[in-house]
């Protein structure tokens, strides 16, 4: 069965409601590889539309256009420029909560900018992300100038130190805590003693280099803040790399903790093995048996017994620092989020959803109208859907813009279990 499409010589001048849909949608996609007949309709009426209105475009159009043209040229020649320095510092940046979203943030201009000069007019993807960079824009200049008030007479630099010395402090206090007899658990002292003095010289070497650093720090608050008034994205940013700055001596400690752990792990879990007559064949990935000498097997307890009775100091250390870095890890990936969801706020596209624009329909609605058997003729009703707001939603995400992938809690849990690093979410 072919689908015959006949486009009138009235197209133009007595349009009906469904070509207005077909002409205008942006949503309507192929359901099916090849032979989707409606999608082919609709990429012949907007054909059509682009011809006629070339044909019928006025003197005021061609210049709004012409306008819209140059100036989206004219700013997307300093992007270039910045995107291209950020690429090649891309090294340094990606260490950077901040560098990171100031490329992604000149890789979307750049997308939008370069569409915009391609397709000369405002499409819902476009639309919603120029609405909100200017929401971003706002609230930051809002979030800003509140900020600037209540810190009126401190400086930015003797905020955070502030905030370090409590957070270094409350360490301190946590790790003497812990070097006594945490939760009257018995630990080994020399180990416990040994483990809690590293740690305490680590936060001393932390605490001082933040103070040597302090006239660094009150120049980068200052170039801090120019980006801050980009929007609240920006802002969002610095604070995930103001969190991870003044918590280092923290993701320090925990490393080292759960390096210190995983070894203890593997090693217990290896002399267990040679109890049992076997060893882990590492080329071949299996168990294999092996035939132990009662010197090895004697070495083999001795190490095992040493190592089963440090595993509790160890383990409480790991346990303390990983709930922190649990913490922190989650706050971070909370402002993840947030700063994306700023990103794509759709306030354009959602006005356009809420007055059911033409632009906003996906789908097509089919019914029978009447039938005339005798002439074998069947008349069809079509009309066409608007598609649902969250679907519409993802559609009008620029293609630039990547969503944060899926928190895999069966990982983490594996990580907390063998003492495996937790990275960012």
């Amino acid at each position: 069965m072919k689908l015959l499409v006949f486009i009138p010589q009235t197209f133009h001048t007595e349009k009906s409601g469904y070509v207005f849909a077909l002409q205008e949608t942006e949503l309507l996609d192929a359901k099916t590889t090849s032979n989707d007949h409606f999608y082919e309709l609709m990429k012949i009426v907007q054909m059509e539309e682009v011809k006629y209105s070339v044909k019928m475009k006025s003197k005021f159009v061609s210049v709004k256009e012409t306008f819209i043209y140059y100036y989206a040229y004219l700013c997307l020649i300093p992007i270039l420029f910045f995107l291209k320095i950020t690429n090649k510092l891309l090294p340094i940046l990606k260490y950077s909560s901040l560098g990171l979203h100031l490329n992604g943030w000149l890789e979307n201009a750049k997308w939008v900018l370069i569409n915009i000069i391609q397709k000369k007019r405002i499409t819902l993807k476009i639309g919603s992300y120029i609405s909100a960079t200017i929401i971003d824009i706002l609230f930051g200049v809002i979030v800003l100038q509140l900020s600037l008030c209540y810190f009126n007479d401190i400086s930015p630099s003797q905020v955070l130190l502030k905030n370090a010395e409590a957070i270094v402090e409350s360490l301190k206090n946590l790790i003497q805590w812990l070097m006594g007899a945490p939760a009257g658990l018995k630990l080994n002292y020399p180990f416990n003693n040994m483990l809690g003095k590293f740690f305490l010289y680590h936060i001393h070497l932390w605490w001082t280099f933040l103070i040597f650093m302090t006239p660094v720090m009150d120049f980068a608050f200052e170039v801090l803040l120019l980006f801050g008034r980009l929007g609240i994205t920006f802002q969002i940013s610095i604070a995930s790399d103001l969190l991870a700055l003044i918590s280092f001596h923290t993701y320090c400690i925990y490393v080292y903790a759960a390096r210190l752990f995983n070894i203890q792990l593997n090693a217990l879990i290896s002399l267990f093995r040679l109890f049992l007559g076997k060893k882990k064949n590492p080329l071949r990935e299996r168990v294999d048996s092996c035939q132990y000498k009662p010197d090895q097997l004697f070495v083999g307890t001795l190490l095992f017994t040493i190592l089963l009775f440090l595993v509790p100091t160890t383990w409480v250390y790991y346990t303390v620092f990983t709930t922190f870095r649990l913490l922190l890890t989650g706050f971070s990936g909370l402002l993840a989020r947030l700063r994306l969801y700023f990103q794509v706020t759709p306030v354009y596209a959602f006005i356009k959803w809420l007055f059911n624009s033409y632009s906003t329909r996906n789908s097509i609605y089919i019914k029978l109208h009447s039938q005339q058997s005798k002439n074998n003729i069947i008349t069809l009703w079509m009309t066409m859907v608007t598609s649902s707001w969250g679907r519409t939603w993802k559609s009008c995400v620029i293609d630039t813009i990547a969503y944060q992938p899926a928190i895999k809690w069966s990982e983490i849990l594996n990580s907390i279990i063998w003492g495996q690093l937790i990275y960012p979410l």
